[in-house]
């Protein structure tokens, strides 16, 4: 992404920003005074110098190489904090009657319409989000995967191999033009669509444990009730129930048998739970950095119209991509087929989030009522 920078200077702004003072030397290492916090973090003293070079013959500098120990500490400054960075990108537009076109006959409403009200360009932003996910049941699973949103309209795009026909193309920004209080906004869209990315990854896996689940407690029941019954056949032979018994015995004998029955069904339970336990899939995803990327865009306003209401919506043309970004479903931001416009408020939703009530049967939009239907609160 542009040029790389001299390590040396990387560590001073990283420094800086927690409070050290540096100051270089003439042989190429820093002298530097740090907080008694950062001191403790790094496992350096308070006052000394850091030295770059692998040959250095300074006893007294600390080693600051790519392989150093104090380069490796740094990396404990960034715990339990998202990793940021922004990046410009300069992008060609296509020309505007052409994609103006696409936009009117591509995009389609199922229970609304819509017209195109005017084309502008204007300078937007991109969220490039890396998320790592990390799977455990009977056995691990992880990988990281990216995913392109739009920081204006929400429209989230996930990528396989279309990151690298743009990403040797990313420059470091000489100033930033976009404030960064949507990004919020834009990890959050992040979230919800990573977690139906993983969801959709995980479904055969998903459906190898719940076969495997099945198999293994089909087996523990019939094994548990087998033995029940030999338990219930042996006792019977041992300690037959007759005419001859008295009421006292025949009773003993029943509590016996019946205790016996309720430790083997009692061990039954234990290890079915244990086997949904084990088969259980814990799934945990987490941003590992966002690059907020500017770049020129073409913005396409068009008004949607829902029976007497209408809103302004801005679709606009991905130059990382060299197409228009899709509409984005404003309940999971993930769309699942066709799209449709909420009464309410005039959402954009899929039609997995357009969806009926189980319990009433009524129509409602998931992005105005994400808890659930607001007629009978199912």
């Amino acid at each position: 992404m542009g040029q790389s920078r001299p390590l040396p200077e990387v560590i001073i702004d990283v420094l800086s920003l927690e409070g050290a003072l540096l100051e270089r030397t003439g042989n190429g290492s820093l002298e530097f005074v740090v907080p008694p916090s950062l001191s403790e973090t790094l496992g350096i003293p308070e006052h000394g110098k850091l030295s770059f070079a692998y040959d250095s013959l300074d006893e007294i500098a600390i080693s600051a190489t790519y392989e150093s120990e104090f380069f490796r500490s740094v990396d404990r400054l960034f715990s339990g904090r998202g990793k940021m960075a922004k990046a410009v990108y300069f992008s060609q537009l296509p020309h505007i009657e052409k994609i103006s076109k696409w936009v009117s006959e591509k995009i389609a409403l199922s229970n609304a319409t819509f017209r195109l009200q005017k084309v502008e360009n204007r300078r937007i932003a991109y969220a490039l989000i890396f998320f790592k996910y990390v799977a455990l049941s009977d056995e691990k699973r992880e990988g990281i995967f990216s995913l392109l949103v739009n920081e204006q309209n929400l429209s989230t795009f996930a990528l396989d191999g279309n990151l690298m026909t743009f990403w040797e193309d990313l420059k470091e920004p000489e100033e930033i033009l976009i404030g960064s209080e949507v990004i919020s906004k834009a990890l959050h869209a992040g979230f919800s669509a990573a977690s139906f990315i993983v969801k959709e990854e995980f479904e055969p896996f998903i459906k190898s444990l719940e076969r495997r689940l099945n198999r293994d407690i089909r087996r523990v029941f019939e094994y548990y009730e087998t033995l029940k019954a030999e338990i219930q056949k042996t006792f019977v032979k041992k300690f037959p129930i007759g005419k001859d018994s008295s009421e006292e015995q025949n009773g003993e004998r029943k509590k016996i048998l019946s205790g016996k029955l309720d430790a083997v069904e009692g061990e039954k339970r234990y290890k079915i739970q244990d086997l949904v336990s084990k088969y259980a899939l814990n799934i945990r995803i987490e941003p590992v950095c966002i690059i907020e990327i500017e770049t020129e865009s073409l913005a396409f306003w068009v008004e949607i119209k829902r029976r007497l209401s209408s809103r302004a919506f801005s679709l606009t043309y991905n130059p990382l991509l060299k197409k228009v970004d899709s509409l984005p479903c404003e309940g999971c931001f993930y769309p699942r087929g066709t799209y449709y416009i909420c009464d309410e408020k005039l959402h954009i939703l899929c039609a997995a989030c357009f969806r009926k009530c189980p319990g009433c049967g009524r129509q409602y939009c998931s992005a105005c009522h994400p808890k659930g239907c607001p007629r009978c609160k199912n």
